[in-house]
């Protein structure tokens, strides 16, 4: 299924934890971005999550090695627990150690305000907020530092997709998965381990893109794998259950400078034991 970024997506939000976030609607001056309605977020389990406070708590994590180049071609990709978000990067504010704090009409503020897995370059910025509190139009929502984050992509959209071609992308680049719900785990078992490996090409029909994401959280383990075809440069694709909190993803390209590509996913993964994951990825093609 191929979708425009400015298109609504419509998240099902099936089993949520009590400390995770909500959702809102994108102000009807600003039609780009796309953000569900508001939601209100249950327990998955009995007894709840208990919050719980990270070694690291209070500071940033990760790094970039460039500022994130902005301008006419960037879109973005936001998640957090019931909510989502994509379009044109209107308004984005980075700071010096290069997380976004501003992306579009969602803002990040709070004291203090922590973001961590940091990356990107000029072509791309990344990162997952875990601690402030981030509004947009229909409010805010609080991030305590456990297992609610949002995970967010900033890139540049490729002009044109080339006629042909095939590329050799890297191991990717990845926020931690955060625990939205499903099964009861441990708060050591509130963020998963990840790996991935993508592929990408091009052809008279579009750009074919394959990517196979490995998590693994509290002994238990799950996988995204994904493969389909782009039909244009400022489209993207969702595939498997990514809408109905099953296994899935929404991916797109970007341009990542000198003939290179960006695959950027947002994906989704149930883990053996029932735990529900999400995260974003982006994978450096050349």
């Amino acid at each position: 299924m191929q979708l425009n970024h400015a298109f609504v997506l419509t998240l099902i939000a099936g089993s949520l934890v009590a400390c995770g976030g909500g959702g809102g609607s994108s102000s009807p001056a600003d039609p780009v971005v796309a953000v569900n309605p508001p939601v209100t977020p249950v327990a998955p389990v009995a007894p709840p999550v208990v919050p719980v406070t990270p070694t690291a708590a209070g500071e940033n994590t990760g790094s970039v090695s460039a500022r994130f180049v902005n301008g006419d071609n960037s879109r973005f990709i936001f998640t957090s627990i019931g909510l989502q978000s994509s379009g044109k990067a209107s308004l984005l504010v980075q700071d010096a150690s290069g997380a976004l704090s501003n992306i579009g009409s969602i803002v990040l503020t709070g004291n203090p305000a922590v973001t961590r897995e940091i990356s990107g370059d000029a072509s791309f910025a990344q990162g997952r907020w875990f601690k402030g509190s981030f509004s947009n139009s229909s409010g805010a929502t609080t991030l305590s530092g456990n297992n609610a984050s949002a995970h967010y992509i900033a890139y540049n959209v490729l002009a044109a997709l080339p006629a042909t071609g095939t590329f050799t992308c890297d191991a990717g680049t990845f926020t931690a998965p955060s625990y939205t719900g499903g099964s009861s785990v441990s708060s050591t078992a509130y963020f998963a381990t990840v790996s991935g490996n993508a592929s990408l090409s091009f052809d008279a029909s579009g750009a074919k893109v394959a990517l196979a994401i490995d998590a693994s959280a509290g002994g238990s383990t799950g996988k995204v794998s994904a493969s389909t075809t782009i039909a244009s440069a400022a489209s993207s694709s969702i595939t498997g259950g990514y809408l109905s909190n099953g296994t899935g993803a929404q991916l797109m390209l970007g341009d990542g400078g000198a003939g290179r590509y960006l695959l950027i996913a947002a994906y989704k993964t149930p883990l053996a034991n029932g735990a529900n994951y999400q995260g974003v990825a982006t994978f450096r093609c050349s």
